[in-house]
């Protein structure tokens, strides 16, 4: 797994600077960059994951710690669904390019539910952090299940 976060950032430096110095970015550059932010996602939501499910003890300074950490990500997703990308080759169905308005509004659920599973995490209630958690699940899941293809 460290390969692939240092891959997520190799990703991401590379789009920074490649914008910065305004070099032209492929489909598949773009591609890979929402892909890491995804991985990102994955890696820090499945580990809270872990801890709701009993596999692991309840950590609530860690779940906070991973919380914010995807709510860091959250936005930056997003980022990687451009136009151009509409015909690479990813997971995105096709249908998504044409429910755009639709694909935006599930993405601000899913940012605004990671971000408030990271505010109510850095508390102390364990009750409310799960339902956070459930939250943050169940919107992931409403755009996957309409957007993304299964592999």
């Amino acid at each position: 797994m460290k390969k692939l976060q240092k891959m997520g950032l190799a990703l991401a430096l590379a789009v920074g600077t490649f914008s910065a110095v305004g070099g032209a970015l492929t489909a598949e550059n773009v591609v890979e960059y929402r892909q890491g932010m995804m991985i990102g996602l994955s890696w820090n939501i499945g580990a809270i994951g872990t801890m709701i499910k009993g596999e692991l003890p309840w950590n609530q300074k860690k779940v906070a710690f991973l919380a914010a950490r995807a709510a860091q990500l959250a936005p930056m997703a997003y980022e990687g669904f451009t136009p151009e990308t509409a015909k690479a080759k990813s997971h995105a169905k096709a249908e998504l390019w044409d429910n755009l308005k639709d694909f935006e509004q599930r993405n601000d659920t899913m940012v605004k539910a990671v971000v408030k599973l990271a505010e109510v995490s850095g508390g102390t209630d364990e009750a409310a952090t799960r339902a956070a958690f459930m939250d943050t699940v169940k919107a992931c899941k409403g755009c996957h299940e309409k957007y993304q293809e299964k592999e």
